[in-house]
């Protein structure tokens, strides 16, 4: 019987409840090893977002390391979503306090370090802004062979 390496990824996230579904599936498929998880500002602010990745991540029991990351994009002002997710940003699903601690770098450092000590070249996947990624290959450049495929969950700029 063969053994099937599994593809390490990176999940860059605003969590929502289209990125809470996201985990979860990431979680479940055999095929990933997730390295671990980035928060963005985006469907809510990056305090709220970071909560609830830790408390999706306690729920999941996703026993890998967690960094926040800007508190917003580049180049606008941060634009929340409260009447499509809520004030919390996941409104609706009782989920446990975190048990997860966060690091003390950065997303953009932590991506950074998971690339850098996993063998493999890594798939990163934002289902959210891409502030993150664009902070990690601005800082990092020399890192970007190392990054095998960016898989991302598009969005509209305006509607």
């Amino acid at each position: 019987m063969s053994s099937v390496s599994r593809i390490p990824v990176i999940l860059d996230c605003d969590p929502g409840h289209d990125d809470a579904i996201a985990m979860m599936l990431a979680c479940a498929s055999p095929e990933l090893e997730i390295l671990g998880v980035t928060s963005a500002a985006g469907n809510q602010t990056i305090e709220k977002t970071t909560l609830n990745a830790r408390k999706l991540m306690t729920f999941l029991n996703l026993q890998v390391p967690i960094a926040a990351g800007a508190p917003g994009p580049l180049f606008r002002k941060l634009i929340v979503a409260p009447e499509v997710h809520g004030s919390t940003g996941l409104d609706g699903p009782e989920l446990p306090e975190p048990a997860v601690e966060l690091e003390s770098c950065s997303a953009a450092d932590l991506i950074a370090r998971l690339v850098r000590a996993s063998e493999t070249a890594v798939t990163l996947v934002p289902t959210s802004a891409l502030t993150n990624i664009a902070l990690f290959l601005t800082a990092y450049p020399e890192l970007k062979d190392s990054i095998a495929r960016i898989s991302l969950m598009g969005g509209g700029v305006n509607g």
